[in-house]
């Protein structure tokens, strides 16, 4: 009597990090007893002095691949007898860092424990490109027969399909191919001492000089045929239909009867390169392993009807890129001196797959028990299960976990100077947007608690807009709010600036930190932000792939031919550009958001987000409360209550609250002002509650006026205390006599300004260009000071205010009635027809009284919402 084989679950994801969050949720669940593996790269898990020191991940592979074969490495010949230990058969699930830590004690290899753990476990979990890409599918064991398949943040796998069935080439490439199959030669026919000597006994016998010879000929021959590719469009390259490559190959001997044996002499000449290079300088085979991959995607399948299907699905393309590029620099050090020294550009040959169907129905024939996709960004679902190709029986889209109270959705039109917030193509270098972009991120960051994430549409384009944002001081005035980390392009600094932006969250001192970031990017695809960590999430563009680029071009173009060969089914190339953007868009806004009690501001800083086809496109969760303003200051209003019922109704345990500064404003600079202050139990109490000068001028945003945020509402058991308004004003209003200014003597411009100093109410503005290290992130406070990057503010006399406002009010015989008003304001107090008789009075020509008028008010943070809301900054 047979008996049914269980099936194993195969949970995979995008990257590690997601991996560990969900192997961490199993380790609190009831289904924790279940047997884990987890399976990962060298990179990760390897532990051995020499090997793990290699930053190249192919060179590492062979020089493992050296050392298992000839057991030179002790941690593996460890693993079969630790495998058996109880921590590893019965042990509490581990992820990789617990399997790496485990390793180490034992002195055993976690890579290969984790294979030896993957036969008996019941959930394997791993990165996704291990089942969609062939070769690592294969290095790794993965058994897909009769097996459940689990692609959470199943978004990306359309990309990871084609990218894991595409290869590129350089000619810088081959060249180091050329060279590196020249050294071997010389160690072939020098065999010196040091050869001999080397603790991993691989020796040329393994091929033969011949076979070396056979090796570089093929080599040089593509080579030839490679340059003879005429390109005449540099910018669009050359482009050929799939079946293109095979002929460049046939041309240069390499054809479906000898692939397979020059794979594998390509295999051997790269372990004995990687085993027999003791020096960083010596060639370590990299070249030739770019060569093997590109003849592994060309040959994946032979059979005529799968031939055909790929040429349909692929497309040969030809392009040209600098030899001195920065990107190129480390390669073009192993040109050989004749390509040196005549080459003054880089030929690249790209083998691209434009059909991500292509890799999934590779998977399906492995009969699989059954594939489940997940993500909360799969929308919209026809369009996703078309260009995958694969037919989904049953499909489900959910309604968000939260309520609506717990997040607020908007998109601003106008910034705070009526300028348009639009990062299209041709308004993202117009200055006045993106100083408008400034001040909307200055306003956004005033009333955000804690953490607060900024996307921008590319790399480019956030550079951009800081070195703007340092040219006009605005960079300055934001980091004295929060202070501000950037994602940096390079792997090394990141989990640093990570560690950072998290720690500046934490610390009493700061009100939360800002992280800016971009669509795509580590931050917004794999990392959570819960709770504290971010609280606002600003999306300032629709970050659509470059609309030149050759490979974006292609694949519309691919797009629309199989829409015309399914006689118009399908997506359309221009719908395809849409949900690229949208679908990076979904997943930016989702690291907000993150359990059944957070809370969270999604703000699109874009006025192309009010399309209704934009909307409708973004995840169900989020289109049904997108609300549209015109008025900056109606919004932060919307922010600041917002926060302050969110933060009521949705307590989380453990996140303190800010200490934050009790009615701050920059014109009571020099004023006794109450402060709140953190105890030593480290929340707010009415005992904290202390009278203390002002040390330093808080940074006044070139505006004229500041919103001021109620802290008030995030502060617990702390009864708000106003400070008095001065009343100087008001007393001396009468003391101000008609004939202090001598009228006659005045000239008279009906465009001048009666040459009134609008400096109290419009201060200047010291710029310095600061230097961020786009490396490590962040900008240090040290390089932000008030004398050169904020503005410095003057405090208001009473004399002077009413000096100028007689001098314009006397030529109209309005005097008496301004008199009359701040006589009605004094005592009703009501700030709405205070400023509406301003307004009238003194009008957009003389917006600085109007401004100025904020020392004397009650109620500044109204104040300031009116002139922002009327156009007065």
């Amino acid at each position: 009597m047979s008996t049914e084989v269980l099936p194993k679950i195969i949970y995979a994801s995008r990257t590690h990090s997601q991996l560990t969050q969900v192997i961490q949720e199993l380790k609190r669940s009831k289904y924790n007893y279940l047997k884990v593996a987890v399976l990962g790269s060298r990179d990760q898990m390897c532990i051995h002095p020499e090997v793990s020191k290699e930053t190249n991940s192919t060179v590492k592979l062979y020089m493992c691949m050296a050392k298992t074969s000839t057991r030179t490495c002790h941690y593996y010949n460890n693993v079969e007898t630790v495998s058996v230990a109880n921590e590893f058969t019965n042990g509490p699930v581990m992820d990789i860092e617990d399997l790496v830590k485990e390793g180490q004690k034992q002195k055993a290899c976690p890579y290969f424990l984790s294979r030896e753990m993957k036969k008996n476990a019941d959930i394997i979990f791993m990165p996704y490109n291990y089942l969609l890409d062939p070769k690592i599918r294969k290095m790794h064991g993965v058994e897909i027969e009769g097996n459940i398949i689990i692609f959470d943040e199943a978004h990306n796998i359309e990309k990871i399909c084609e990218e894991s069935a595409s290869v590129n080439l350089r000619s810088a490439d081959l060249a180091l191919a050329i060279d590196e199959t020249n050294q071997v030669l010389k160690l072939y026919g020098k065999q010196d001492e040091e050869s001999e000597s080397s603790d991993v006994q691989i020796t040329p016998q393994d091929f033969g000089p011949d076979e070396l010879l056979i090796l570089k000929g093929v080599l040089l021959d593509f080579e030839k045929v490679l340059d003879d590719i005429e390109i005449e469009n540099k910018a669009k390259g050359l482009t050929r239909e799939g079946r293109f490559i095979r002929e460049l190959l046939l041309s240069a001997r390499v054809q479906q009867g000898n692939y397979l044996t020059l794979l594998e002499l390509l295999d051997k000449v790269i372990q004995y390169l990687s085993a027999n290079s003791n020096s960083p300088f010596q060639r370590k085979g990299a070249g030739l392993q770019t060569f093997a991959d590109l003849i592994k995607v060309v040959f994946a399948k032979n059979q005529v009807h799968f031939v055909e299907k790929m040429n349909r699905a692929y497309r040969t393309h030809f392009g040209i890129e600098e030899s001195k590029s920065k990107s190129n620099r480390k390669v073009d050090e192993w040109l050989s001196k004749s390509d040196a020294s005549s080459a003054k550009q880089v030929k690249t040959l790209n083998y691209w797959c434009f059909s991500p169907g292509f890799g999934m129905e590779d998977l399906i024939e492995l009969k699989p028990r059954c594939i489940i996709l997940t993500s909360g960004t799969l929308s919209p679902l026809d369009s996703f299960a078309a260009e995958l190709h694969v037919p989904f029986p049953v499909t489900l889209e959910n309604p968000h976990i939260i309520q609506e109270d717990q997040v607020l959705v908007a998109v601003l039109q106008l910034g705070p100077n009526k300028v348009a917030l639009n990062s299209s193509y041709n308004n993202r270098s117009n200055p006045e947007y993106l100083t408008s972009l400034g001040k909307a991120i200055f306003y956004a960051a005033k009333v955000t608690p804690h953490g607060m994430l900024v996307f921008f549409p590319s790399y480019p384009v956030m550079k951009s807009c800081i070195e703007h944002w340092q040219n006009e001081g605005q960079w300055g005035e934001i980091m004295r709010i929060k202070p501000i980390y950037v994602e940096p392009q390079t792997k090394e600094t990141f989990n640093t600036v990570m560690k950072d932006y998290y720690k500046a969250i934490d610390d009493p001192v700061h009100q939360g930190a800002i992280f800016m970031a971009v669509c795509r990017g580590k931050v917004s695809e794999g990392l959570d932000f819960i709770n504290a960590n971010g609280r606002t999430v600003v999306i300032t563009g629709l970050p659509y792939p470059p609309l030149n680029d050759p490979r974006v071009i292609l694949k519309k173009e691919y797009l629309e031919e199989n829409r015309k060969a399914a006689k118009g089914k399908g997506l359309t190339g221009q719908d395809w550009y849409r949900l690229e953007a949208i679908r990076a868009v979904n997943q930016a806004i989702g690291r907000v958001i993150r359990h059944k009690e957070d809370y969270g501001a999604i703000l699109f800083f874009d006025q192309r987000f009010g399309d209704p086809n934009i909307v409708n496109s973004l995840s169900s969760w989020v289109r049904k409360l997108v609300k549209r303003y015109d008025n900056p200051g109606k919004l932060i209003a919307d922010m600041r209550m917002f926060f302050k019922h969110a933060a009521d109704a949705h307590p989380v345990a453990g996140i303190p609250r800010l200490p934050v500064k009790e009615k701050s404003s920059f014109s009571d600079s020099g004023r006794n002002l109450p402060v709140a202050t953190l105890g030593a139990s480290g929340g707010l109490t009415s005992g904290n509650l202390v009278s203390a000068r002002r040390k330093e001028v808080r940074p006044h945003i070139s505006l004229g006026y500041e919103p001021s945020l109620d802290v008030s509402q995030y502060a617990t058991n702390v009864k708000p205390v106003s400070p008095k308004p001065k009343s100087s004003l008001f007393e001396n209003l009468n003391s101000i006599s008609s004939n202090v200014i001598d009228f006659n003597n005045q000239r008279s411009d009906e465009n001048s300004d009666l040459s009134i100093s609008s400096q109290p109410f419009e201060p200047m503005v010291k710029k310095r260009k600061l230097q961020i290290n786009m490396k490590y992130g962040q900008l240090n406070d040290s390089d932000v000071k008030p004398s050169s990057c904020t503005e410095t503010v003057k405090e208001v006399k009473p004399n002077d205010y009413l000096m100028q406002v007689k001098t314009v009010l006397c030529r109209t015989n309005e005097y008496e009635k301004f008199k009359s008003v701040l006589k009605s304001y004094r005592s009703d107090k009501d700030i709405s027809i205070l400023f509406e008789a301003l307004r009238n009075m003194f009008g957009t020509r003389h917006k600085n009284l109007v401004k100025g008028f904020r020392t004397f008010v009650f109620e500044k943070s109204k104040f300031d919402e009116l002139c922002l809301q009327h156009g007065f900054v």
